[in-house]
């Protein structure tokens, strides 16, 4: 009888320390599912872009320009094409600026090359002044250069 007591208790022990680990778990895969992963959060709220397609870069009083406001564009490029791999050293420059509104405010400039065929990148600059810039795929790079052929002065 002793040991049929003594294999009660500690199955209630056991039963009773599992939970308490079960619900520890199931509370941090909650916080963790809660954590913003964006690279940069401010652009989760823009509604407009403002593009400025520059013929030559080291002339920035020369360009076109072209108002973006289609959600779906705005969240390819806000949400998923800054969210690319990161570049090591990119060969060209800019050639577009994107001017990122959320009501009526600006929240961020994205920096843009998809001229070049075998250099495409979307940047913008981190507090502190370093340059950053994730790979531009070509599909998204196509599309900005077809913009920039509706682009006006």
């Amino acid at each position: 009888m002793r040991y049929l007591v003594l294999i009660g208790l500690l199955f209630f022990l056991f039963s009773c320390g599992s939970s308490a680990d079960k619900k520890s778990t199931t509370t941090s895969d909650t916080l963790l599912s809660n954590i913003d992963m964006h690279r940069l959060p401010e652009l989760k709220t823009v509604d407009s872009i403002d593009m400025h397609f520059f013929p030559d870069i080291k002339d920035q009083k020369i360009y076109t320009r072209l108002g973006l406001n289609d959600s779906a564009a705005i969240q390819l490029f806000t949400r998923e094409e800054i969210n690319h791999a990161f570049m090591d050293n990119a060969a060209c420059e800019y050639d577009t600026k994107f001017f990122c509104f959320s009501r009526g405010e600006i929240v961020k400039t994205l920096y843009v090359a998809a001229l070049n065929d075998s250099c495409h990148f979307i940047g913008f600059i981190k507090s502190g002044g370093i340059a950053v810039k994730a790979r531009l795929s070509d599909s998204a790079a196509a599309m900005i250069n077809a913009w920039r052929k509706k682009a006006v002065r």
